[in-house]
């Protein structure tokens, strides 16, 4: 891997030293014509590791992963003009200039297509110490001692309740921690990560394979803001008795994308950029606890109307990175009680998993963005905790509120889940991610379909070694009661057509009689499961209801013979 470093090393250029004013543009190219590249020669601009995760998903190679016209970007380069980075799948380079008509002639060339103005800068240095990040304060507290055994509360210490509300220490305790997933993490700088004892093991066992940084064009990403540092803890972190992230054994790619100095399109543009380097390199995860709506100048901000997935520069490059077989894991960001209100941008993407937050009674803080998209789509799709949450500071630990840190939550989850098997495909994970979320069959704007259950998700997959799959009956929840409004998910062992009944034995007079409260048809699905809503009216506190399960005859409305019945208390929340 070490070659497709040094090339993107050499990529990206660096920029005079004097802190002028620069006016950021994308010259947008018409085609990938004059080519010296085809698919054929993969192997030259992608690593193996790159090329063997879309073998295994089934994704092909197509014009999008061809480089850009070498041509096109020979004949931009004129003097006055810096050519920063290019984008293959945008087909088009970033450029600086401090005359804005020298980026405007540009137009006048054949194979471009347009100039996009990003807006302008002061050229950055990286910075010799770290700043706290706005808006989300870690509060110190005291650690515990090191524990003895990796299952207990002890052992993971104040990230416990953040982990285990996803059912998470279930997978590890499964073996699923991340082990073998690379994971992308674009941020604004990674403070002390080098140095903190909370990623000792991470640096210690080789897992920290790269570092780049897109604002400055070097690879130093330790010396600059803290926001990284803090998520990537979240899902890093191993220091037993202290903090423990989601997946503690998986590799990771440090990419600072995002300035605090400046907002601008610039750096939907660096996001974009990171993203191809990611793919080339062949990663699987990108965790991105970033989100724009508003810039420094006003005239680029965005409108809600653009929340389509396909309008931004940096939207359509997380719905490409989707389409790539990486799996794009986004805050919806912190907006929910400001003007704005709505997810940022990526967090509109089509294809990718959306998280917002959630308190530890499951409510939604009034922080958290919400949906829908602007062509109505549900975000975020599911959710996790960011409201004093667990993170890694620079003085040890701390808490922290933000979607900020719930996406990493959730990003290593979906690493120790993907570990299980690696043919799915990232759109097969977000569904069976959001078949698990406590409100699947109610899903809202605010939290989609809810907490998801990864353990649940891991049953569903079909990976979790203590579970019986020749067995029809309920998977969960496993308690004998039943709330009403929650969910049952059942799986079928052999049955393509199902019959569902909820019913509850009553009394008249002498005679006693079976009453319906629920009945469904069920097409079983590939992997066996069914989810159903529990919403019978009922009154009193509780009754004592029975499920039951009969096969059925396909197209038909006649039971068969009963798989299984069983009886459970149902409660009134």
């Amino acid at each position: 891997m070490s070659k497709f470093i040094a090339a993107f090393a050499l990529i990206i250029l660096s920029l005079p030293s004097f802190a002028q004013t620069e006016h950021h543009f994308f010259v947008q190219f018409h085609d990938k014509l004059l080519n010296y590249l085809d698919l054929d020669d993969a192997r030259s601009f992608m690593s193996e590791k790159s090329l063997k995760r879309r073998e295994i998903q089934g994704v092909k190679l197509d014009s999008i992963d061809l480089p850009i016209t070498k041509a096109y970007l020979d004949n931009i380069i004129e003097p006055g003009i810096e050519i920063r980075f290019v984008s293959k799948w945008l087909n088009g380079a970033v450029i600086s200039v401090q005359d804005k008509e020298y980026a405007y002639k540009l137009k006048v060339k054949f194979f471009v297509d347009e100039v996009v103005y990003l807006g302008h800068s002061k050229k950055e240095k990286s910075s010799t110490s770290g700043t706290k990040s706005e808006g989300e304060k870690p509060i110190d507290y005291n650690n515990q001692d090191t524990p003895s055994t990796d299952e207990s509360k002890e052992y993971y210490s104040t990230s416990y309740e953040q982990i285990q509300m996803l059912s998470g220490i279930e997978l590890h305790r499964a073996g699923l921690k991340g082990e073998g997933m690379l994971v992308a993490v674009f941020d604004a700088g990674f403070y002390r990560v080098d140095e903190l004892s909370a990623f000792k093991a991470l640096r210690d066992e080789n897992r920290l394979v790269a570092t780049f940084d897109i604002v400055t064009g070097d690879q130093n990403v330790f010396e600059d803001n803290d926001h990284g540092m803090n998520v990537l803890g979240v899902m890093a972190a191993n220091a037993p008795g202290k903090i423990m992230g989601t997946a503690p054994e998986a590799s990771y790619v440090l990419f600072r994308t995002e300035s605090k100095r400046f907002e601008s399109l610039l750096e939907e543009l660096n996001w974009v950029r990171a993203a191809e380097m990611a793919d080339s390199m062949g990663v699987d995860i990108i965790n991105s606890s970033l989100g724009y709506n508003t810039f420094d100048e006003k005239r680029l901000d965005h409108v809600h109307s653009e929340l389509d997935g396909k309008t931004t520069y940096i939207s359509r490059g997380a719905h490409m990175a989707s389409t790539r077989g990486m799996l794009v894991v986004n805050a919806s960001g912190n907006d929910g009680n400001k003007s704005w209100h709505k997810i940022n941008f990526p967090a509109d993407a089509n294809g990718i998993l959306t998280v917002g937050a959630v308190d530890l009674n499951l409510n939604p803080p009034a922080f958290s963005s919400y949906g829908p998209t602007a062509d109505y789509r549900i975000k975020p799709e599911i959710s996790a905790l960011g409201y004093q949450a667990s993170i890694t500071t620079s003085y040890g630990t701390g808490k922290a509120n933000g979607t900020s840190f719930s996406c990493p939550i959730v990003a290593g989850m979906m690493a120790c889940l993907w570990q299980s098997d690696r043919s799915k495909t990232p759109s097969e994970l977000i569904s069976i991610i959001s078949r698990s979320g406590h409100l699947f069959h109610n899903p809202d704007n605010v939290l989609g379909y809810g907490v998801p259950d990864f353990y649940k998700a891991l049953t569903i997959l079909g990976r979790n070694k203590d579970f019986d799959y020749s067995k029809t009956g309920p998977i969960y929840p496993i308690e004998d009661t039943l709330v009403v409004g929650s969910q049952i998910d059942i799986h079928i062992a052999s049955d393509s057509f199902v019959y569902y009944e909820l019913t509850q034995n009553k009394r008249f007079i002498f005679f006693k009689y079976r009453s319906q409260l629920i009945a469904k048809n069920f097409t079983v699905p590939a992997d066996g499961f069914i989810s159903c809503q529990i919403n019978p009216k009922i009154k009193g506190k509780s009754k004592k209801v029975e499920i039951s399960l009969f096969q059925l005859e396909k197209g038909g409305k006649k039971k068969g013979d009963l798989l299984f019945s069983e009886s459970r208390i149902l409660i009134n929340p």
